[in-house]
This record gives C-alpha cells, sequence and structure tokens, in this order.
C-alpha cells in the first residue's frame, strides 16, 4: 500500500505496526498498522517522519497535509509537552492529549486527512478537512476490520476488494456530472470519507460525525457597503496567503491571468515584496491559450512569470493522466493541470492556486442560466439578455422542472436523452437512479430558504468542489510530488463569503464576481479584469479527431462491460464532424478505466 502512494510522499516513508497487546511488531503479524509516506515542507529533519508518536508512545498520527496556524497552539503546548520536531504533526498530537479530537479539529486552520490511533482507548480517528481539500478513502471489511489510504489504488492493491463489484449508482453520476458524488466511488465497497466529517473506529464498529458545515444566505450580512465588505475579505486573503506562505521548501503560484488567480498572485506579491514566481501553462491553440494574460497581469504587479509549454506529444499521455485517479474521472482540466504540475515541480515543491474563487463568489455560468430560468423577475430579464434566441427556446423544459430536480439538471454535463443512449438497460435495471440525486437533495434541504445562487454555490461547494475540482487538483499535482494551497479554500473566507448578498457576487448587468473585481482592481488596470471568462479548458476536440477518434470509435463499439450501450459509439464519435469534448473525455476515461 506504501509503495503504491510514493508519487505523494517520495523525501521518507514509515511503518508502524502493533499486536494485540499495543508491542510494536516487525515480523508483519501485526493487528494494527499505520504507514506514511512524506513529502517534505516543513522541518525537512528525520524528526518529521511519520508515523509519529506522543512521548509515552502510544498514541500515533499518519498525516497528509497543513496546519497552517500550528505555531499559534505550539507555545502553549511547549509548558506540558516535550515537542521533538518543529512540524505541524507533532502539534496535533499534543493537541488531542488535551483537548480530544473535536476541539483538536476545530484549531487546524488547513487542509488535511489524518489518522490518529489511540492506544488508551483503542480508538482510530479518520479525519478530513472542512472543504475536502485532502483525500481520504476507507473499506469497512465484513469482520470488522478497518482499511484506509489517501487514494484508491492503496486499497485495491491489499486484494480485501472486489474490483467487480461496480456501483451503477455511481457509474450513473459519473455519466450525468463527470464525477462521482459524495462518499460513493466507482467500487461498491470503498467509501469516501465526507468533508468536514470525521470517523471513529472501535471494536470493528465505525461511527460518522459531522464537525463542520457552513450553509449559504442564512445569515446575510446587511446594510453593509461593497468597499467595507471589500476592505474585509482583502485583509482576510491576505492572511490567508501569510499562512500559506509557511514552508521550508521553495513556492511559486500558478497564474493563468483570471480574476482568482491574479488576485492571489498580486496579495502575494504584496506580502512578499514581488519575489514570488509564477507558472502559466500554454497551448498551442490560440482559443486556449491566456498565457499572454498571466504575462500581462505579471508585469502590471511585477512578479516573473514563467509560461510553461509542454514540449510532448500530449495525448500520449492521456492514458496516464486518466489512471490516476482510480475511477472514471470526467473533468478533462486534469489535463492542463498534470502538465502544469509537472513543469512547475522542476522549480517549486509547493503552489499557491486560486481554486474555489468561482464557487465562493459567483464565477460559473451556470450560476447566470439558473437566474434567467428560476430568478425573480429582475433576474430573468437580465440574464436573458445574455442567451440566445435558440438557447431561450432549449431552455424552456428546465424552467417548468419541479423544484427538487432544477438544480441536478443544470449541473449535468450529459443530458437524460443522451444517457439513455449510451447506458445499458443493466445499470438502470441493478440501480435506483434516484439514488444518484441523494446528496444534492440533502444538501438543498439546509438551503431550501435561501436565495436561488446561494442554494446553486452551497450545492457546489459540498459536491462539485470537493468532488470534481479538487479531486483533479490533488491527484495531478501530487502525482508530482507538488503540493498545492488555496487561498480561498481558508474556512474564514468560505464563512464570509457564505453571509454575501448575491449582489455582491452578480449585479444587475450580469458581471460576475463584484467583490473580487472590486479587490483586483486596487492592484492591476481594468482592462486586465474585464474580459470573457475563458476557463481552464484544452482542446480536447482538435486532439479527438482523425485516426485517434476512429481507434476510440473501435474500441467503444468492441467494449464488453455491461454498462453501456456499443451503438452509442457513432453518438460519441460521429465520423464527420467534432464531437461534444466532456462526452469523448468521458468515454475515454470508462474505455480506460474497464479496460484496466
Amino acid at each position: 500500500m506504501s509503495d503504491l502512494l510514493f508519487h505523494r510522499g517520495p523525501d521518507n516513508h514509515g511503518i508502524e505496526m502493533w499486536d494485540e497487546n499495543g508491542d510494536s511488531v516487525h515480523d508483519g503479524k501485526g493487528v494494527v498498522g499505520l504507514s506514511h509516506r512524506r513529502l517534505s515542507i516543513i522541518d525537512l529533519s528525520h524528526a518529521g517522519k511519520q508515523p509519529m508518536c506522543n512521548e509515552t508512545r502510544d498514541i500515533w498520527i499518519t498525516y497528509n497535509g497543513e496546519f497552517y496556524n500550528y505555531l499559534k497552539y505550539r507555545k502553549e503546548l511547549e509548558k506540558k509537552h516535550n515537542f521533538l520536531s518543529n512540524t505541524d504533526t507533532e502539534t496535533i498530537l499534543h493537541s488531542y492529549e488535551e483537548d480530544g479530537i473535536e476541539k483538536t479539529i476545530h484549531k487546524i486552520n488547513g487542509m488535511f486527512a489524518f489518522a490518529l490511533w489511540d492506544y488508551r482507548s483503542r480508538k482510530l480517528f479518520l479525519v478530513r478537512d472542512r472543504i475536502g481539500k485532502k483525500p481520504l478513502y476507507y473499506v469497512q471489511t465484513p469482520d470488522g476490520a478497518l482499511l484506509f489510504a489517501s487514494e484508491i489504488k492503496a486499497l485495491l492493491i491489499t486484494g480485501m476488494i472486489d474490483q467487480n463489484k461496480i456501483d451503477p449508482v455511481a457509474l450513473f453520476q459519473f455519466w450525468a456530472y463527470g464525477y462521482t458524488i459524495g462518499e460513493r466511488t466507482i467500487y461498491t465497497q470503498i467509501r469516501r470519507l465526507l468533508p468536514g466529517h470525521y470517523a471513529e473506529w472501535e471494536n470493528g464498529e465505525i461511527r460518522l460525525k459531522e464537525y463542520w458545515d457552513r450553509p449559504f444566505s442564512l445569515e446575510t450580512l446587511k446594510n453593509r457597503k461593497l468597499d467595507e465588505l471589500s476592505d474585509e475579505l482583502e485583509a482576510l486573503l491576505i492572511d490567508s496567503i501569510r499562512l500559506r506562505l509557511i514552508s521550508d521548501v521553495p513556492i511559486g503560484l500558478f497564474l493563468s491571468g483570471g480574476i482568482d488567480s491574479s488576485l492571489v498572485a498580486a496579495l502575494t506579491a504584496k506580502i512578499t515584496h514581488k519575489t514570488i514566481q509564477s507558472f502559466t501553462i500554454s497551448f498551442s491553440h490560440e482559443s486556449f491559450d491566456e498565457s499572454q494574460y498571466a504575462k500581462s497581469v505579471a508585469t502590471s504587479i511585477g512578479i516573473p512569470n514563467r509560461v510553461l509549454a509542454p514540449k510532448v506529444d500530449q495525448a500520449s499521455y492521456f492514458n496516464i493522466i486518466a489512471k490516476q485517479f482510480d475511477e472514471p474521472f470526467g473533468d478533462s482540466s486534469s489535463i492542463p493541470t498534470y502538465f502544469v504540475s509537472k513543469i512547475a515541480k522542476e522549480y517549486v515543491s509547493v503552489a499557491l492556486t486560486g481554486d474555489a474563487g468561482d464557487e465562493l463568489f459567483g464565477g460559473y455560468n451556470a450560476y447566470a442560466k439558473g437566474l434567467w430560468l428560476w430568478g425573480n423577475k429582475t433576474q430573468r430579464k437580465t440574464f436573458a439578455q445574455k442567451i440566445s434566441f435558440a438557447q431561450k427556446l432549449a431552455d424552456i423544459w428546465l424552467r417548468y422542472l419541479p423544484r427538487g430536480k432544477r438544480l441536478t439538471e443544470l449541473e449535468k454535463v450529459t443530458n437524460p436523452l443522451k444517457l439513455k443512449l449510451i447506458l445499458s438497460n443493466r445499470l438502470f435495471s441493478e440501480s435506483n437512479i434516484k439514488d444518484a440525486f441523494y446528496e444534492q437533495r440533502r444538501w438543498l434541504k439546509r438551503v431550501c430558504n435561501a436565495d436561488l445562487l446561494s442554494q446553486m454555490q452551497y450545492m457546489n461547494l459540498k459536491t462539485y468542489l470537493p468532488d470534481d475540482i479538487l479531486v483533479k487538483v490533488d491527484r495531478m499535482s501530487m502525482c508530482h510530488a507538488l503540493e498545492c494551497r488555496s487561498p480561498f479554500l481558508d474556512y474564514r473566507i468560505v464563512e464570509l463569503a457564505s453571509r454575501l448578498p448575491y449582489f455582491f457576487k452578480i449585479d444587475e448587468f450580469g458581471r460576475q464576481k463584484i467583490i473580487l473585481r472590486n479587490i483586483l482592481k486596487r492592484y492591476i488596470p481594468e482592462r486586465l479584469i474585464d474580459r470573457p471568462k475563458m476557463g481552464f479548458r484544452v482542446p480536447w476536440a482538435y486532439w479527438c479527431k482523425g485516426k485517434y477518434r476512429d481507434d476510440l470509435r473501435k474500441k467503444w463499439s468492441t467494449q464488453n462491460n455491461g454498462y453501456h450501450r456499443r451503438s452509442a459509439a457513432r453518438i460519441i464519435f460521429p465520423h464527420y464532424k467534432l464531437g461534444w469534448p466532456s462526452l469523448q473525455w468521458n468515454a475515454f476515461c470508462v474505455l480506460n478505466f474497464f479496460e484496466k
């Protein structure tokens, strides 16, 4: 299991095992074992090796992530404990000894997934950060044993997972949305620990508990001016970035030239006195290349910018990229994320990103479409102006959907008609498709009294962000042993964003991320801010043509996994025109997965 996760921590590794009496064993015959792969970021010495224990060696931890504000608590803990390292990891151990698991979790401002084994109580705790930045998968076997890991592949290698037991509901979710949602994975036995939750395992039983949540717009900030809230958000972002610059290895940042990464770059330049290096990915297809915008932003704020252009045949890496996820994963922006991480690792070991700006501050076009379809009169009139007449006609059926189905349909990447043409009768017969929407219904209940934009944002905070965006960034960066840190994902910023009135996110003219624009214009010219949103896209439609497309069509026509219709090959990979990119990447990932 440890060897398969070498890429996540190539700097050091450790394994500890114990027998039933709590004594260390080295013959592989223990009943409890923890392993760790270390990417050394804070305290590069051997003292930071994990699994790590307390002074009495009866509490152990294996930990992935960063406790950014750990120094705030370390000084007090040093009065009672003898610290052997300068790591944030050791602070978690001693905090648990003093305050228990839940109080310790609430202290942590950061990204984390960890397992803590307490031999005194014979309990093991699995903990995942509030937003879901770091992954944690687990399996509870029929006899009560517990397996867990940062990636699915480490669980599969144990031989204790029946890989033929595919979850048909998860497969439906993948085709509908491009990813599996919530606790589900493509394997029936394997579950994800939800963000903001921890699990307590004792005597073969596991109990799950939610420790944090932030429904949107239930406590809206009223009678506050835009500039006043902008000042508050800017101060929080500066502090968030300051905390995320703590490192004993070189740090850079990803810069696309969009609002989110540009704001992170501008504030980081202010803190570091313009010494931070930025990295930008460049593609040969001009309509997908934002490098010229990133260069302009970097020049404007006075930081160095390195444009990274992959000098390889990108298609030869598609299989490698798809396999990193261990299950079908439909976000093709994993391709540029893979390459920017691969090349950036040659220069730094940590990179700041602009992830979550869209989710928190209203940056997606789907938000505008939702307001056009189901907003108040003013919103429907405003956002209809940005949609063609043909699109208005196509959206009529969406407008009259029952309330509970509206937002789930809006987020789908594959429409219901195509799903029926792609998926076999077997899949529909083996699953209750209503289960595929359980997570959305669950979260929607918590914000049923909020405004429409807040409902959409909260749904994305609980599903799309942790199950797509953060999965993509984690796997594509960590497969190169690069740590990505997201200042927008500081929980204090999430809590402030959840209370902002919708008009500070999208205004009456349809402009998005109003409050971020208001801060950013203090640092760069408005001409660099007011440009069409591109998103992190790839020219997949241009890659998937000619012989490559024909080969994929042939593979689809001959595949025999029982869950897909072979006849769908002509829909997914049409002969005489470019296909729909998201559909083709989904199909590519499915073929790759079932072939494995």
